[in-house]
């Protein structure tokens, strides 16, 4: 049994079907932590020294490639770092005997990898975990972006869509997206 699920394993892989749905959960998942990380696109560093697009750390960016971290601002570098990172999480996740899903990636991308397979994840990274996973579904759900992330230069760069508006609502609670009309917005709301 465990060697016809490795044949077909194997086979999925090799006529490329394994990678698509892979690729395709990626391209929502890391545009949706850019929405959430830096959806004005900030280039200075933020309170902890996290840089670019997906606001990595130094430790963080250092794990994945010798590259300067002052390149984390520039989209090309941060997106490849960005998928091997992904890449790393997923793998982590999956052996551990965690499904490997936006929302648990999410967390260990708040939180580290550790956290999450350690069960101890702070609040506020839960709720950073609700907001891209939203943002996840909406993108599914959106039949453009489903056509547009097909293409190779879509899954190059992630500089496909424009991050969401920079206006928020002032109120009570953590920021939550929501989408009014067709475009996607951060509100601070209960």
């Amino acid at each position: 049994m465990k060697r016809l699920f490795n044949l077909l394993l194997v086979t999925t892989a090799l006529l490329g079907l394994l990678p698509l749905a892979a690729a395709s959960d990626r391209w929502e998942t890391l545009q949706a932590i850019n929405w959430v990380e830096n959806p004005t696109n900030q280039r200075h560093p933020g309170s902890k020294g996290e840089l670019g697009p997906y606001q990595f750390r130094r430790d963080t960016w250092r794990m994945h490639t010798s590259a300067p971290f002052s390149q984390a601002v520039e989209r090309r570098p941060a997106d490849a770092v960005a998928v091997k990172h992904y890449e790393y999480i997923r793998r982590g996740l999956q052996e551990s005997g965690i499904e490997a899903s936006p929302f648990n990636i999410a967390l260990a991308w708040n939180c580290g990898l550790g956290g999450v397979v350690g069960g101890r994840v702070p609040r506020v990274t839960y709720r950073y975990a609700e907001q891209v996973n939203n943002l996840v579904e909406t993108l599914k759900q959106r039949p453009q972006l489903a056509l547009a992330e097909k293409t190779p230069q879509a899954e190059a760069s992630f500089d496909v869509m424009t991050p969401p508006s920079s206006r928020f609502a002032i109120g009570e609670g953590a920021p939550r997206f929501f989408v009014i009309g067709d475009a996607p917005r951060f509100v601070l709301a209960n």
